[in-house]
Parts: C-alpha cells; structure tokens; sequence
C-alpha cells in the first residue's frame, strides 16, 4: 500500500516537471543539472520540516494557536519563509553561474526543478501518513501550488539575470529580493487562508487558487514564447 500511495505522491510532481521541460523551447538545460537541483529541493525538504517544527512549537507556546497573530506568524514566516528559502538556495547556489543559464526561461526552469523536487518530497511525507484520498487533494492543489510558486520565483529570477548581465547590480539586488519576497507572500497567503478555517476563508481560497493558477499559466506561457537570450 505504501509503495502505491508513494508513487501517486510522486506521479503530479513528474507530470508538472515533464510539462515546464516541454516549455523550455529553444534550448534544453543539461540533465545533470537538473538533476542536481531536483534532488538538492528534495533534500532541502527535511531541513524544512525540522524548522516548522520547532519553531511553530516555540511559537505556540507564546501564542494561542487559534489567534490570527498565530496563524499570521506561523504562516507567512514560519512555513512560507522557511520552504521558499529551501526552494530558491539551489538555484543561486548550484545555477546561478552556470553556463547554460543563458536564457531567460532558464531561471523557470531551474526554480520549478527545484520546488517540485522539494513538493515530492513533502507529497510523499503527507500522503504516507494519510491515504488515498489526500494524494488526489494534494495533486489538484498542493504539488501545482509549488509549481506556480516557483513560476513567480523564476520570473523574477530571470530579470534579476538580466539586470546582472546589463551590469545593473542594484537593480538585481532589488529583483532578487523580489523573487524570494512574492512567492513567500503567495505561500503565506495560501496557507494562512487554509488554516483559517471559517467558511468565508474557504471561499477567499479556493477563489485565490483560482485567480493565481489562471494568472501564473498566462505568464508562464507568455515567458516561453518570448524566451530569449541573456
């Protein structure tokens, strides 16, 4: 049963990583390389889980779990700040001076390499302590929002590279922080409104899903057809 239930966990994260390789259309990245960020998100995962743990029980004993200056806190910086932090290391660690980081799409490419290995990782933590049922929830929700969490991480990304390139440093500087920033607060949102359980936050985040799945898609396709060189 476990093998069946770790390979439905992992089955969305092959899907979504088969279709940002197909995007990539001028220049394929070298294997090896994605290869080395895939593995370096799913490694990074652990270290996550760690952190969460600790610091939410630290949190929980100053604060009442069910307060919104709790869940605000546990959210935004616990969760998203840690996981995005672990998302976006092995691309500025092992791509950022990498040779084949020549194109714009690249920094897609690479962020989502990273975060689908990092959300298969945590797929097959979740589902191994659950069954079936939340696979599937997880698939339509949980793996897609790691992917376009990283679609907004890579687009920025990618104008950070071509501020270096121009030699606009400040300006990289700024984007950068940017690419950490935004898919933090999209993180921090998703779950803040998920944790918060009331009817009207169900609502705000199936609608949000929405807004934000249809709104990354456009991006990211728009970004594949206008891909050029740095």
């Amino acid at each position: 049963m476990n093998y069946y239930l770790s390979l439905a966990a992992l089955i969305p994260a092959v899907i979504l990583f088969v279709r940002i390789y197909q995007l990539d259309r001028i220049e394929k990245e070298p294997h090896r390389l994605l290869g080395t960020l895939i593995l370096c998100g799913a490694l990074s995962a652990l270290p996550a889980a760690g952190i969460q743990f600790f610091a939410s029980r630290a949190l929980a004993g100053a604060l009442n779990r069910r307060s919104a200056v709790f869940l605000l806190l546990d959210n935004f910086l616990v969760v998203a700040v840690s996981e995005e932090i672990c998302k976006i290391a092995p691309v500025r660690l092992a791509a950022w001076k990498h040779p084949a980081f020549d194109y714009r799409f690249d920094a897609v490419v690479y962020s989502v390499s990273s975060a689908l290995g990092f959300a298969a990782v945590e797929n097959i933590l979740y589902v191994l302590q659950s069954d079936l049922r939340t696979a599937v929830s997880r698939a339509i929700l949980s793996v897609p929002g790691h992917f376009f969490f990283a679609v907004s991480m890579g687009l920025l990304l990618s104008r950070a590279k071509q501020a270096e390139c121009c030699g606009q440093l400040r300006r990289r500087r700024v984007l950068a922080l940017l690419a950490l920033a935004v898919p933090t607060l999209l993180h921090g949102l998703w779950d803040f409104l998920l944790a918060a359980g009331s009817r009207w936050a169900v609502i705000a985040f199936y609608a949000f899903v929405a807004a934000f799945f249809i709104t990354a898609d456009v991006c990211l396709r728009r970004a594949s057809r206008t891909d050029s060189r740095l």
